[in-house]
């Protein structure tokens, strides 16, 4: 890793396994987030009363939903490197709107969302968590859906060759802890 680059890491798993928790304790701690741009795309689509595109039109959206990803990934190159807090953190990656769109079974140009191009330093993988998980508005699929979405998260990260940790299923503030010790020791 570029000693004036931060180290990329992209927090990931199923819906409801608690991602969008670790981040803001993240944030809390001082350290740069990048927040997840899926629910805000699916907020300003309900907001103009038009159909959940991700649904209706799963290419289409996960091109605009790349589009987004990309420019925050490239946008953490232009952040300023501070030794003292050398980490950046993305709420979700390049390789989970691959890993979506091969869960619907979907086709896809491999040239247009090319992985290639995305090399996190590692991956934390967030397990399915039945007992926190919850459906809402923006939450659709049951625990199970949500479940074959990580198996198919942690495969597209593995084919890639992004190093991953599994954080285990313990409270918000343990999974920080260990997350940060195992940067530290790392």
């Amino acid at each position: 890793m570029s000693s004036n680059h931060p180290t990329k890491i992209v927090i990931s798993g199923g819906p409801g396994s608690g991602k969008t928790t670790l981040i803001e304790l993240l944030k809390e701690k001082g350290h740069q987030c990048l927040d997840e741009v899926y629910r805000e795309l699916i907020f300003e689509d309900s907001q103009e009363n038009l159909r959940n595109s991700f649904r209706s039109q799963p290419l289409e959206f996960s091109e605009m939903l790349w589009k987004f990803r990309d420019l925050q990934y490239f946008d953490a190159d232009k952040a300023i490197y501070k030794p003292a807090e050398p980490y950046v953190f993305f709420d979700r990656g390049q390789h989970d709107v691959v890993a979506y769109l091969k869960y619907l079974g979907v086709d896809y140009d491999p040239e247009i969302f090319d992985l290639s191009k995305y090399s996190y330093d590692f991956a934390v993988l967030l397990p399915p968590w039945k007992e926190i998980y919850v459906k809402d508005e923006f939450r659709r699929e049951d625990f199970e859906e949500a479940s074959s979405i990580y198996t198919q998260i942690k495969k597209t990260y593995a084919a890639f060759n992004v190093p991953t940790i599994e954080l285990p299923l313990v409270s918000p503030e343990d999974r920080v802890s260990t997350l940060l010790k195992y940067l530290k020791d790392g």
